[in-house]
């Protein structure tokens, strides 16, 4: 199930169980804007945090409420795991390969990639261009995770009475969002009351996604000197865009780049989507996998 989306996949609504809400968001596309069918966000109260898998009762709950607050009548979703759950592989494999080729070579060497016993190994993996370090070979993202953990996901959607239709990470189903061309070496900052998060497309390696440790009140004192000392330690991306919730003084954010030494901008939505709430950016990241696909 890790990344598949089925044929009638354009209407799947896109779903991101976060530590403080759970959000849904559908799309449909006419003359070459998006739309939004419907959206509902319902906000966890205390947060779960990280570990909100072990409340699925709470979780089932939340998304039962928000699909009834949403007014969306498709009941097939498409959600996301973060990066840190999920093992992401760089691969140099033959370029003539086809796609049943590369599986079955993933497959047969899937015990030396993943720490994972093959019956409980759920894997995808995305072609994402000629190697530059291997002539002849494409460059393949791999992704895997235990299938027990996809299964728990799995039954809190339907506890919910909804249908897990796909399982995405989280760093990829984000690409989508980024402007037109601007993937490789860039970055993108998520800014929520309860999180912070960095992602990174640096070529060469594999995607990145991080957690800093700054949200609340703090937030504008202290998230520069912790980027910048995050930002530190790898070569420094071409672009950093911040997409949030919250309002951000332009002002800070060019004080940002200035500190960073790298140029700091919103997130611009995709055509019709301009003013679709931050927070909602994985949800409309997975629903427009869901019309690509």
């Amino acid at each position: 199930m890790l990344g598949r989306f089925g044929k009638d996949a354009g209407s799947l609504v896109g779903v991101e169980i976060a530590p403080d809400a759970v959000r849904m968001l559908q799309l449909q596309q006419r003359n070459r804007r998006w739309r939004v069918v419907g959206s509902a966000q319902e906000t966890f109260r205390p947060p779960l945090g990280d570990e909100w898998a072990a409340e699925p009762g709470v979780v089932a709950a939340a998304l039962q409420r928000a699909y009834r607050r949403s007014g969306l009548s498709q009941r097939r979703v498409a959600l996301a795991l973060p990066a840190s759950q999920v093992i992401c592989k760089l691969c140099h494999l033959p370029a003539e390969q086809t796609g049943g080729q590369l599986e079955a070579r993933l497959l047969a060497d899937a015990e030396r990639l993943f720490p994972f016993p093959l019956e409980d190994l759920a894997l995808d993996f995305q072609v994402l261009g000629a190697s530059s370090v291997q002539p002849g070979c494409s460059e393949v993202m791999v992704a895997a995770c235990r299938q027990s953990a996809l299964a728990s996901l799995e039954s809190v959607v339907e506890e919910a009475g909804l249908q897990l239709e796909a399982v995405e990470v989280d760093n990829i189903a984000l690409c989508r969002m980024l402007p037109q061309g601007e993937l490789e070496g860039s970055a993108l900052l998520r800014v929520e009351p309860h999180s912070v998060t960095l992602y990174d497309w640096l070529p060469g390696r594999v995607y990145q996604r991080r957690e800093l440790p700054a949200a609340g009140p703090e937030l504008a004192e202290l998230l520069p000197e912790r980027l910048q000392a995050l930002l530190a330690e790898q070569h420094l991306p071409a672009a950093l865009w911040v997409s949030s919730s919250l309002s951000i003084d332009p002002g800070w954010l060019q004080g940002l780049g200035n500190r960073l030494n790298v140029p700091c901008r919103h997130l611009p939505g995709l055509t019709g989507l301009e003013h679709v709430d931050g927070s909602m950016l994985l949800a409309c990241a997975l629903a427009l996998g869901g019309m690509h696909l």
